[in-house]
């Protein structure tokens, strides 16, 4: 079963980008682990990591939409579609994993920077130092 990640942030399906980057805000400021070290909290904290991560990338978003289309009219969902879905969750997991170890108000201002979800994942393959030099820069403005 496909989860419904418009119904998981509270948006509809035609809901644009920065809507969506809204939502997620909204929503992952309660399920971090800053806010939320209970263990329910986890599980939501990384099914909206996913939930962003699919929505947020066009081509995704597309394939995911047709998934979703295919689920409604009880079609069953191609095998390849199944696939690269689980491929998708297991991608996002990874990317949770790393998302946890970033403090809260980091993350959010790292998403100013979101322009279609790979930014930030190549952002944080680099140092933490990186990630000072970020914040020392917001403490300008």
């Amino acid at each position: 079963m496909i989860t419904n990640y418009y119904m998981l942030l509270n948006i509809d399906q035609s809901t644009d980008l920065e809507t969506i980057k809204k939502a997620f805000r909204k929503e992952i400021a309660i399920y971090h682990p800053d806010n939320n070290p209970s263990p329910e909290a986890k599980e939501k904290f990384e099914q909206l990591v996913e939930a962003f991560d699919i929505l947020s990338n066009e081509d995704k978003r597309r394939e995911y939409d047709k998934m979703l289309a295919y689920e409604a009219t009880n079609k069953p969902v191609i095998i390849e579609q199944k696939q690269q879905y689980e491929d998708w969750q297991k991608e996002a997991k990874k990317k949770s994993k790393t998302y946890e170890g970033i403090g809260l108000e980091e993350l959010l201002l790292l998403d100013i920077f979101l322009l279609n979800g790979d930014f930030l994942d190549g952002l944080l393959s680099g140092t933490d130092e990186l990630l000072d030099g970020i914040g020392d820069i917001f403490d300008l403005f």
